[in-house]
């Protein structure tokens, strides 16, 4: 039981806090919208680069060194702690190029959204899934979604996974 509630939370969790970023994202870049109504073929990469692109977990990932080893010319010793930031890791320009912007066709493959290596998220498939599943639904079932407020106005979470809370819309 446990496992099946820690994939459930773990699933759940990331998905309801994405819907709502990767709404608005969509909304402010309506030409990336209407290539994915053109080519609804194209959302699971396009799931792929909203996960990239909004980072919505900022827990980070915690990691103590085996060894001493050197990161962008800082030392690390063996046993020391570090955090890396998933959302900076996933806007650094030497790996995305022109990491700020949303573009739906880029290649996000290497994104660290649900961590790397045997540290990913338990949950990421079921995640997918459901983004894979629910983004499209939603922007096909109601083709004139809209804010009804200024981007600059909506609040965020602030728990660790980032969200939009509300999202004030009409269609």
């Amino acid at each position: 039981m446990g496992v099946a509630a820690l994939l459930l939370v773990a699933g759940h969790e990331t998905t309801a806090h994405m819907f709502s970023p990767a709404v608005l994202a969509l909304l402010r870049r309506p030409e990336q919208l209407a290539a994915l109504r053109e080519r609804p073929e194209r959302w699971p990469e396009a799931v792929e680069v909203l996960l990239r692109y909004l980072s919505v977990a900022h827990a980070g990932m915690r990691r103590i060194a085996t060894e001493d080893v050197e990161v962008g010319g800082v030392r690390i010793r063996a046993g020391e702690g570090v955090v890396v930031a998933l959302q900076a890791a996933n806007r650094d320009p030497s790996v995305f190029t022109d990491p700020d912007t949303l573009d739906i066709g880029r290649d996000a493959a290497g994104h660290l959204a649900f961590g790397h290596g045997l540290h990913q998220c338990v949950g990421q498939s079921l995640a997918r899934a459901e983004l894979q599943i629910g983004l499209p639904a939603l922007f096909a079932r109601l083709p004139h979604l809209r804010l009804t407020a200024r981007p600059e106005d909506l609040g965020v979470s602030t728990s660790s996974i980032h969200g939009v809370r509300p999202l004030p819309v009409a269609w």
